[in-house]
């Protein structure tokens, strides 16, 4: 159905490629125009969110290095006001293996400030190859990020070091993400989901071929563990032991979300959601909401119970949008582009039903409405004239 959500438009000055919220409900933005002389600089920036205007305020910002790449992914932590995102060093240093991309900042008032700890999570020496997903889990002692080379890494935090060797994932990393109790980290790549044990990466379980319910190919493109110990399916699964998984149909005209059982490990429901790939997927600190964006600028909002479809927002932004954060009171949703705009969207209290839909599309047509119902009664009345 159409959106009745209130949004507005904040434009940022720079290409958005992560978004963060941090425990005081701050909105963290990095991104930029990467190595060289662009003219458009690499930002980690911080905002408050103004409820009453919808609109992003600047409280902070730190301008990085022209001649590294701008930040690919970030990842607030759970407890302290602090984050850890990847920016790939120079070409030559990638080049000689010193990329010491997995970076701490420190978020003080008015200031981000380069913490003293970085590492390297990248095999590559290719400077094509670039960290794609992080996560840190609930504690906040374990970072884990994949990179398109296939370089899966866990290191603890703060100290950066290695949990256990890298791990090599069968194709690109797509995603990472911890379960509520940060024993297992899921991996996901196109050909397969693999979970993972935190204490040694030894492997819990593996999902391959992944495939729609009536059997279509399709490749992993999320995966997020449930959050909410509150709430359960009809089934009497808990939201935190279901594990979601975006499936894109390789023809990538067609994307689902998927629900697997992450104790029995069977698959709950699939259900589709849009006409087109699916590029950013959110879950809501609640764990209640699920939000997408997709390929062809449509963002939609889920209900994690159902995987119901519960608002659209077509043509969201002018250009691909790279990044989707849900603020810590499931008041908004926050949408970042490359078109150098990030949006401000206020959540219902109360989701509209089909008939909202129905009369969204009427309202938005309301002309042809009229003039269809002019020429029934024309057709109506020449009807009653020959009889």
């Amino acid at each position: 159905m159409s959106s009745r959500a209130k949004r507005l438009t904040t434009e940022v000055g720079f290409p958005i490629s992560c978004i963060g919220v941090t425990v005081n409900n701050e909105v963290v933005l990095g991104g930029g125009g990467g190595p060289g002389r662009s003219g458009v600089k690499n930002k980690l920036a911080v905002y408050s969110i103004d409820g009453a205007e919808l609109r992003l305020n600047r409280t902070s910002e730190a301008i990085l290095s022209s001649s590294e790449d701008a930040p690919t992914c970030l990842a607030i932590h759970p407890k302290e006001r602090a984050l850890v995102c990847s920016i790939n060093a120079s070409k030559e240093d990638i080049q000689k293996g010193g990329n010491s991309n997995c970076r701490v900042f420190e978020l003080a008032k008015k200031s981000i400030k380069a913490g003293s700890k970085a590492t390297k999570t990248i095999c590559s020496t290719s400077d094509f190859d670039y960290q794609k997903c992080i996560a840190i889990d609930p504690p906040g002692k374990l970072v884990a990020g994949g990179s398109t080379d296939g370089t899966l890494a866990v290191v603890q935090y703060p100290s950066l070091r290695q949990a256990f060797p890298f791990v090599e994932a069968a194709g690109e990393v797509n995603d990472v993400d911890f379960n509520s109790s940060g024993k297992w980290l899921a991996v996901a790549t196109d050909k397969e989901l693999k979970v993972i044990s935190t204490k040694d990466g030894s492997l819990v379980q593996n999902i391959d071929e992944p495939h729609t319910a009536s059997g279509q190919p399709a490749v992993f493109r999320f995966a997020k563990f449930g959050t909410s110990s509150k709430s359960k399916l009809k089934s009497g699964v808990e939201l935190k032991n279901v594990l979601y998984t975006v499936l894109n149909t390789k023809s990538r005209k067609q994307a689902y979300i998927a629900m697997w059982d992450a104790k029995q490990w069977t698959r709950l429901a699939t259900r589709p959601v849009c006409q087109s790939a699916i590029t950013t997927f959110a879950l809501s600190p609640s764990g209640n909401l699920l939000a997408v964006a997709t390929a062809s600028l449509q963002i939609a909002i889920c209900d994690a119970h159902t995987l119901k479809v519960l608002l659209r927002i077509p043509a969201a932004h002018s250009f691909a949008i790279t990044a989707l954060a849900f603020d810590r009171h499931d008041e908004y949703l926050i949408s970042g582009s490359a078109d150098e705009t990030c949006q401000v969207i206020k959540l219902p209290r109360i989701w509209p039903t089909t008939l909202d839909g129905v009369a969204d599309l009427v309202m938005t047509n309301i002309q042809a409405v009229a003039v269809l119902m002019v020429l029934l009664l024309a057709i109506l009345a020449a009807l009653v004239m020959r009889r």
